[in-house]
Parts: structure tokens; sequence; C-alpha cells
């Protein structure tokens, strides 16, 4: 019965400790692909995949699905927290860059992304709202 006891007790007290975040050491982890402002800007409509593999590396994800769309995907982690988190899709057609979507979120200084150059068969399907004269 005491072994029993000793054995919760050890158990409870090593489960207690997953429940204090900071006292306990984390490493600061980075995980994906790094795409700096100076690679998107080197970016440009009708470049090809293999000039686009040059400029930002290989892709993290490339969806079997999808042949046509690369994701570059980054996570930054302090101290177990999150603190940035960075996704780039990248979308080709005929192996033609035609589409950049980037999204930002949960970074405590965020960057303002380019403007994505639109797909002219999305611009197709755009309703004006602007007041005709």
């Amino acid at each position: 019965m005491a072994v029993k006891t000793a054995s919760l007790l050890i158990f409870l007290a090593l489960a207690g400790c997953s429940y204090l975040p900071h006292i306990l050491y984390r490493i600061d982890v980075q995980q994906g692909n790094v795409v700096t402002e100076d690679m998107l800007e080197k970016l440009k409509s009708g470049m090809t995949k293999s000039q686009v593999l040059f400029v930002l590396g290989s892709p993290l994800i490339v969806d079997t699905f999808h042949n046509n769309r690369w994701d570059y995907v980054y996570i930054l982690r302090e101290k177990g927290d999150l603190v940035e988190q960075k996704r780039l899709t990248i979308y080709f057609e005929d192996d033609k860059l035609v589409n950049i979507e980037n999204y930002l979120s949960f970074s405590k200084s965020p960057i303002k992304p380019k403007p994505a150059e639109t797909n002219p068969e999305s611009e197709k399907t755009q309703v004006d709202t602007s007041p005709e004269k």
C-alpha cells in the first residue's frame, strides 16, 4: 500500500510540473521557411517554378492534389509560446507564377504584406461596387 501511495504521489508531482509553464526551461524553436522582404521583392509574375525555387528555396508544403500551389510556412516559438506565424502561398498556372498570397498573423511586430498579384480569372468574378457616372 505504501508503494502504491508513493508512486501515486510521484506521478502527481511530475504531472503537476507541466502546469508550471515558465519555471522549466524551454528552448526557442524556429520551424519552416524563412522568407524575407528581399526575397518577396524578387518575385515577379510569370516566373517559372525553377526560378521561384531559386529565389525562395524548397516549399515546406507541396499539395499532392494541387500541383500548382506551394506553401511556405514559418513558425517561431519562444519558451514554448507561439510568437510568430507566417504563411506564404504561391500559385502557378502552366508552370508560371500567377498569384502570391501572404498571410501574417500572431506576430509581435507584424510586417505589412505586399498586395498580391491578382489572377485575371478572379478579376472577372469580382463585383464592381463603384458608383456609375
